[in-house]
Order: structure tokens, then C-alpha cells, then sequence
């Protein structure tokens, strides 16, 4: 299989085997993968909930409309933006103690940003949580199966409800529920629009 063969195999998986188990270190590993995935001005908006617990998947499972893969899951990773990660001072002091920047460079990357969210704003808002959050969960997606398991991308459940039943707080946006496991059956296909229906070719 090529990397693209990979990358096509994609599939949302929906019947998972409900004795298979993940454990808390791959958990870790897979989450520590997927956060190199791209974010704007290298801001880490993300923050992820790990449901491994048969009993609380069940409520999970009824209060997302008896999607059984929930409850059948070997785990239910929870996506939320957290617009207080849209910190330019906090990103600046990471990025100095992870020598990523000198001490010469932290005036002139620090201007950039300012300058960069002054023309869009929304970017620090919950476009942008949405946005970034996306480009986490696609990473968090190939990394998943990557390591030998599948998953199904879901916003079909009340995320208001999810997030008073395991007291997430309030201030983060609900961005994406997505169950992972063994699988027992093949994703559903899935087939695209013609490259010639979207792209355009500017020569």
C-alpha cells in the first residue's frame, strides 16, 4: 500500500468490536502525533476528553441518538476549542523555552501575529477554533488508523448535554465527538465530486 492508498482507505468505521481495549499509553501516543497537525500562528487551540468507560459510553451512546459505535468504542475522544490557548504572550514563552525562537526574534514574531490578527481577527474566534480544530481531528484521524485502529467523525449528539454529565467547562466550544476501536466491519464507502467540478487551474 502506498501512502495515498492509505490516505484514500479512509473510511468511517461504525461497527466496532465492543471487547477490543486501547491502552492509556497509546491513547497518549496517538493525541501526542496528532498535535503536530497545523495551526494558525502555531496556536494550540485544542483540548480532548477520553472516554474509556463502558457505562459512561452507554450515556454517551443515549444521549447521541443511540449511535451504537459509541457505546461498542474502545474509547470516545471529545474535541473542544479552547479560545484561551489564543494566547500571543504564553505561544511567545513556549516558543522561547523550546529554542523554536531567539531572544533577538521575539519582538519581530510577536509584531507579526498583532499585526496578522488585526487583518482577521476571526481567526481567534470560533472560526478560527473550527479551523484548527479541523486540521487536529483530520491528523488525529490518520494517526488513528496509522496505529491500527478506525474511527467515525460524529457532531450527530447534544453537546450540551455531554458536557454537563462529565463537567467539561462551559468556556470551551464543542468541535467534534469521535469513537475509535477494531474494527468488525469495513467503513462505508464514500465517493467525491470529479476533481473538474471543484478545481480550477490558474496558468
Amino acid at each position: 500500500m502506498t501512502q495515498l492508498d492509505f490516505l484514500d482507505g479512509r473510511k468511517s468505521v461504525r461497527t466496532f468490536d465492543p471487547t477490543a481495549q486501547i491502552s492509556n499509553q497509546e491513547i497518549m501516543d496517538i493525541l501526542s502525533h496528532a498535535a503536530n497537525a497545523p495551526s494558525g500562528n502555531n496556536f494550540p487551540p485544542w483540548k480532548v476528553f477520553v472516554v474509556k468507560n463502558k457505562e459512561k459510553q452507554e450515556i454517551l451512546k443515549n444521549i447521541s441518538f443511540k449511535q451504537q459505535q459509541i457505546a461498542d468504542a474502545s474509547a470516545v475522544f471529545l474535541i473542544f476549542g479552547d479560545k484561551s490557548n489564543y494566547d500571543i504572550q504564553k505561544i511567545m514563552k513556549f516558543n522561547l523555552e523550546n529554542h523554536i525562537i531567539s531572544e533577538n526574534q521575539l519582538t519581530e514574531k510577536t509584531s507579526r501575529v498583532h499585526t496578522y490578527l488585526k487583518l482577521h481577527p476571526e481567526d481567534i474566534s470560533n472560526e478560527g477554533l473550527r479551523f484548527d480544530n479541523g486540521l487536529f481531528a483530520m491528523n488525529l484521524m490518520h494517526t488513528i488508523r496509522a496505529v491500527g485502529y478506525e474511527s467515525n467523525p460524529m457532531r450527530g449528539t447534544d453537546f450540551q448535554k455531554i458536557m454537563e454529565f462529565l463537567n467539561i467547562p462551559q468556556n470551551l466550544e464543542p468541535i467534534l465527538m469521535l469513537p475509535l476501536g477494531k474494527p468488525l466491519k469495513a467503513g462505508y464507502p464514500h465517493r467525491r465530486y470529479p476533481t473538474n467540478d471543484f478545481v480550477k487551474i490558474i496558468e
